[in-house]
């Protein structure tokens, strides 16, 4: 096993990386190729805005596949159910008012091939007449319009019956009761999500400073802790293993004396691996007060995520809404038994457009965990090498790693998150081949091996997360470029893999253990408020 050697280093990293005035190709030649992409995707977007209509998206079509509200049908903007059955409810037509109260006269249209002539205004039908076929008259009264006695009015669109069985087949078959409910959720907590932001970053700022002054206290606490529930969880189960052996019921006690063993095994090899790695779990509390020494003395760097966040948020919205523009450039499908809100049909070149757009979302969502990253690892690189030289003037770390990120190694930031983007598109269409592939689904063997592949493609996405963050590490150490930075990580990888291993793994589960008490804590906050 090698370990690298600091002392070796050069002096001059405590201002920053080494040659950090040289921009490489790949640098250069990735960010105008990523540029270029997201002007591609506004130029997509521009182009399918003159064709698009987002009207169509959330209109309602009568059978004729027209949607209501839009060119000849604008005087009748709302979708009627004529059937009030979850397998009939493609049997729409669209109307100038919802029916209120139960007349025999009211406004709709006939269910006519599409044609430019006029569109008809009203039609009478007496209470007792039945239309002998349905093709004739969409408006008809079915057997459950007399309960009827109220029709409501949804986003201007749809008719809602009131009668509480009916309603639930609508909203059903609409999918909008989760989304209702999420909206007034979010509006109503606006408040609430505010203050549990803020308190969140204060709890993790205590926490911080908890690790600070006794990091060693809580690590070895938190590895008592897991042996001590590891053997109490074993006993449980063992007492519900007696007790299940003791019963005359035909009940199988093998299950819990098979988690009692495997309780007391995980709590045994705990201890023994604590032993073991004595010295190493000793590096990596090292490693965890001197990553929150950095967080107390530079409590700036907490607006990094703040400002990702912020720049995730916009180009989601930006990407939503072409993604809808791309969506209403289909024309009307023409099947008839389909969802009452109809279904686009759509060209090569506008699937293309989707699929180039969700490649560009990928990427930018991976570039934007990236530049967080890197700001971050440079940040700490350049803090901690500049550990005791005090009297010496120094750069501003984060300024520093600002300037660095975007001014002379975005390319390879841009680069590391392609890769992670190329994985990610891979995985979604993976996802989609197994949720549309019923045979797929329904044998054994073909489900065993999706769910295989679905899990290397996971472990492999994971290592590649773990790689850049080295790679980002490198680059700000020595100005490398992406190649040269992730041939230097991968061999501090391969040499030190125990140590690797260890640090990272105690790290993750300080971070877990570390979510799990700040999200209770608020929790139990706003429950006592409350």
């Amino acid at each position: 096993m090698q370990i690298q050697d600091g002392n070796n280093l050069l002096l001059n990293l405590s201002n920053g990386p080494i040659d950090n005035s040289k921009r490489s190709c790949t640098n250069v030649f990735c960010t105008v190729l990523y540029s270029a992409i997201l002007l591609s995707i506004l130029g997509i977007g521009l182009y399918m805005n003159q064709s698009g209509n987002l009207l169509l998206i959330d209109r309602g079509y009568d059978p004729d596949h027209r949607p209501c509200g839009i060119d000849t049908l604008r005087d009748y903007p709302f979708i009627y159910f004529t059937t009030l059955n979850s397998d009939f409810l493609w049997k729409t037509v669209c109307v100038q008012e919802c029916p209120s109260v139960t007349v025999p006269k009211y406004k709709h249209l006939q269910y006519n091939p599409p044609t430019t002539a006029a569109v008809p205004t009203t039609t009478t039908t007496p209470i007792g007449t039945t239309p002998k076929f349905i093709t004739k008259m969409c408006c008809q009264f079915n057997s459950n319009f007399l309960q009827l006695s109220h029709i409501i009015q949804q986003h201007q669109i749809v008719c809602i019956p009131t009668d509480p069985e009916q309603f639930k087949i609508v909203q059903e078959a609409l999918k909008m009761g989760f989304l209702h409910q999420m909206i007034s959720d979010i509006s109503g907590a606006k408040y609430t999500l505010f203050i549990f932001i803020v308190l969140g970053i204060c709890f993790t700022l205590a926490f911080t400073y908890l690790l600070k002054w006794c990091s060693k206290t809580v690590i070895w606490f938190i590895i008592f802790i897991i042996v001590v529930l590891s053997i109490f969880f074993g006993y449980y189960s063992y007492l519900q293993y007696k007790a299940a052996s003791s019963m005359t019921i035909g009940l199988s006690p093998t299950g819990y004396l098979l988690q009692a063993i495997i309780w007391w095994c995980f709590g045994l090899g705990t201890i023994i691996l604590t032993i073991c790695f004595y010295k190493r779990i000793n590096l990596a509390i090292a490693i965890i007060k001197s990553a929150s020494d950095f967080v107390t003395k530079n409590v700036s760097i907490v607006i990094v995520p703040v400002f990702s966040t912020i720049a995730t948020l916009i180009l989601t919205v930006i990407f939503i809404y072409i993604a809808f523009i791309i969506c209403s450039t289909g024309t009307p499908g023409d099947k008839q038994q389909q969802w009452p809100f109809g279904q686009l049909k759509y060209t090569l070149f506008e699937y293309f457009s989707g699929f180039y757009l969700l490649f560009a979302t990928f990427w930018t969502y991976a570039l934007i965990i990236g530049v967080n990253s890197f700001i971050i690892a440079g940040s700490v690189c350049v803090w901690y090498w500049q550990q005791g030289k005090s009297g010496q003037e120094h750069v501003q770390p984060l300024n520093s790693s600002w300037k660095r990120c975007f001014v002379y190694h975005f390319g390879s930031i841009v680069l590391g998150a392609l890769l992670l983007g190329l994985i990610s598109i891979f995985r979604s269409f993976f996802e989609y081949l197994y949720r549309n592939a019923e045979y797929m689904r329904t044998t054994d063997g073909c489900q065993f091996c999706f769910k295989c592949c679905a899990c290397c493609i996971w472990c492999f996405e994971r290592f590649l997360q773990y790689l850049n963050q080295n790679i980002y590490v490198q680059i700000n150490m020595t100005g490398d470029g992406f190649f040269h930075a992730a041939k230097k990580g991968l061999d501090i990888m391969s040499n030190n893999p125990s140590i690797v291993m260890q640090v990272a793994g105690l790290g993750d589960l300080i971070n877990n253990i570390a979510r799990i008490m700040i999200t209770l804590s608020i929790s139990m906050f706003f429950f006592r408020s409350i």
